[in-house]
């Protein structure tokens, strides 16, 4: 879990990022609401963790994807929660 959070404060670096750079350049504002919004499905995914990990994964990575190279910290974070998720319940079937 970690790992994911700190790839979706990561994006919000890159958000910070262009958000400065739009300031100078029109072609930055442009982008500017399409990276916030990745940056929300991201922050959405961290809020979903503790009730749906799968759904809360696919956000992550899902918001990550737009911000390459920082955000393949947050899809490494978002692909191992979908992992341990997984896990257990690869667990629970064996034990039925």
């Amino acid at each position: 879990m970690g790992l994911a959070i700190g790839g979706v404060i990561a994006n919000w670096f890159g958000v910070l990022i262009v958000y400065s750079n739009s300031l100078e350049d029109s072609s930055y504002r442009i982008i500017l609401p399409y990276v916030i919004i990745s940056a929300l499905i991201s922050t959405l995914g961290i809020l979903f963790a503790r009730y749906n990990q799968k759904l809360a994964g696919t956000l992550i990575i899902i918001g990550s994807i737009l911000f390459i190279p920082l955000g393949l910290i947050g899809i490494l974070g978002g692909r191992k929660i979908i992992n341990q998720t997984n896990e257990k319940t690869l667990e629970q079937r064996r034990n039925l």
